[in-house]
């Protein structure tokens, strides 16, 4: 496949772009940027449909760009080379990235990702910082989680920023976004998920829940926490703290308690690397 050189700037590929990159309205709901070399690996690896790629006029200069390029072009995607100038038009980042995608992510429902017996879940309520929201989609596929759940008030997944931050994982693991609690709570009591609410103030100490049963992992907003009417009655966990210290930023704590999951999963198991159990619809 021969590879197009985009030379306008109404170019309908880069308008397109910039729709998706600045979450307007008009922007398609379905698609996402991958921005970055890294980034647009995975979201090829994750089997995910690429309609294009907009590479840098140099693009293909080292070995693992031309593997990039060629395994794009064998997939049948279309790949666009432009110039430094135009690509800054559609880069969220003061250095643009020398390749970016465009993804379809249809959006999921909650009740539309399968999942295995005992599945690992966060879920993200109220979170403002996508950069914070990224790094928990890295740390939950990394920890084996089978799904990212986020609420109306979080920061959307899609924002380039948190994209990013996920280093990919965002392609490869099932985000059902934007949920209403109550739902939220009639999805886990429907399969026996129970949920976990971590808590800097109280609760018992993350340890000592069992974390090897199905578990759903909810995580607050890093300046207001949880809504109480929302999930009253919902079981707290705490991490042990020095005196001195309130609180973690809820990435940190969000790694700590998924890869707490992890450690007791794999206890005695064989297989001290088994795969995630969730799986892209």
């Amino acid at each position: 496949m021969s590879v197009v050189e985009i030379k306008s700037p109404g170019n309908l590929t880069l308008r397109t772009m910039r729709l998706v990159a600045s979450q307007a309205r008009r922007a398609p709901a379905d698609l996402a940027l991958a921005e970055g070399i890294r980034v647009l690996e995975e979201a090829h690896r994750s089997g995910r449909e690429i309609l294009c790629a907009v590479v840098a006029e140099d693009f293909g200069g080292n070995s693992r760009e031309s593997d990039l390029q060629a395994a794009l072009e064998r997939s049948g995607i279309r790949v666009c080379r432009t110039t430094d100038r135009l690509l800054r038009s559609i880069s969220t980042v003061v250095e643009p990235q020398r390749a970016v995608g465009l993804v379809r992510v249809p959006p999921l429902a909650l009740g539309g990702v399968s999942l295995a017996p005992d599945p690992l879940v966060v879920c993200l309520c109220g979170l403002q910082d996508p950069g914070n929201l990224g790094s928990l989609l890295r740390t939950a596929r990394a920890a084996g989680a089978a799904m990212a759940v986020t609420t109306r008030s979080t920061v959307s997944a899609r924002n380039p920023k948190a994209v990013r931050a996920s280093a990919g994982a965002f392609f490869a693991l099932p985000v059902v976004e934007s949920a209403c609690p109550a739902d939220v709570l009639a999805f886990c009591r429907r399969r026996a998920i129970q949920l976990l609410r971590a808590d800097a103030r109280g609760g018992e100490a993350y340890f000592n829940a069992d974390l090897r049963v199905a578990t759903a992992l909810l995580l607050g907003s890093e300046a207001h926490g949880f809504p109480e009417t929302d999930w009253q009655g919902v079981r707290s966990v705490r991490i042990p703290m020095a005196a001195e210290v309130e609180s973690l930023n809820v990435a940190t704590a969000g790694g700590v308690l998924l890869f707490e999951a992890r450690r007791q999963r794999q206890a005695g198991s064989q297989d001290q690397d088994a795969p995630s159990s969730g799986a892209v619809p």
